[in-house]
């Protein structure tokens, strides 16, 4: 199976994927590189181009070259998986990727994830599809909702300062979602130039997990600029229906999502552990951790 890289190590990653993906029965080889960048990307900070070659089984179980995919990520970081599984869910939204496809990913060095090469096998299960199909990036920069999303895990599974806490994100046009909060406290981002508020600046994320200890929501513009932390969402509505014990920030972030358009909500319950993605007033998927 011809996949091109030249030197020594990715010839025999090629050639240990290709086994691999033979003996396991795998529906889909990816092979997931950086792009040429022009200077002008060169400036980005946060994402990478990408170009996913991606290779799928026919009825002789051969693999043929279906198709060059190319797309931007978020730069990993500490050697995370985040941005790849993302690249792996738009996919499943493009239908290149079916419910049931059992993947074998395969990065190498250029993806600065701090691999010389990474192999990965991947099963499109039913959670993964069920976030895939729900379009929960219309209208927002994926790389903006995966930002979010990645912090609200760290979040759920390691609290802060030793101490379960609940936080919510709501994700929207700040025209829309700004008319409908209040600030509770000082607005600790207030003052500072956008370019120093994007949330998908790996270095804010600490700074974000910290202030995730306030009362409130963050509001963050659908471009990744972070409006304001500590902020209460003053609309309700009573004919939302939810799970029976979500208080009144699963609620607040539902009916935000339902009244102001292409608006999402990312809220990590206080009891720690689970996720809950609202969207047009419905939680669209829960994660648990």
């Amino acid at each position: 199976m011809p996949i091109e890289k030249s030197s020594d190590i990715s010839k025999t990653i090629s050639e240990t994927v290709a086994r691999l993906a033979h003996d396991i029965g795998a529906d889909v080889i990816l092979f997931i590189t950086k792009e040429e960048e022009d200077e002008a990307v060169l400036e980005e900070t946060f994402s990478l181009n990408v170009k996913g070659i991606i290779f799928k089984r026919n009825d002789d179980k051969m693999f043929y070259r279906f198709e060059d995919y190319n797309t931007t990520i978020l730069k990993a970081v500490d050697g995370g998986l985040m941005p790849l599984k993302e690249l792996l869910r738009e996919l499943v939204v493009k239908k290149i990727l079916n419910i049931g496809h059992k993947v074998v990913c395969v990065t190498d060095e250029s993806i600065g994830a701090g691999y010389t090469g990474l192999i990965f096998i991947f099963e499109v299960d039913k959670v993964f599809f069920k976030v895939s199909t729900q379009k929960l990036t219309e209208g927002i920069d994926p790389l903006v909702f995966d930002s979010v999303l990645n912090i609200a895990i760290d979040i759920a599974k390691e609290g802060r300062e030793g101490k379960k806490i609940g936080t919510a994100f709501v994700i929207g046009d700040k025209g829309n979602t700004l008319k409908h909060t209040k600030q509770m406290i000082f607005n600790p981002f207030a003052g500072y130039p956008e370019e120093l508020r994007k949330i998908q600046d790996p270095s804010l994320k600490e700074t974000v997990k910290e202030f995730s200890q306030l009362d409130g929501a963050f509001i963050i513009d659908k471009d990744g600029t972070i409006l304001t932390a500590g902020a209460y969402i003053n609309i309700a509505d009573p004919e939302l229906e939810l799970a029976h014990g979500l208080g009144t920030r699963h609620r607040s972030c539902a009916s935000i999502t339902k009244h102001a358009d292409d608006t999402i909500a990312i809220v990590v319950s206080e009891s720690g552990g689970v996720i809950r993605i609202f969207k047009k007033g419905k939680v669209v998927t829960k994660l648990t951790y």
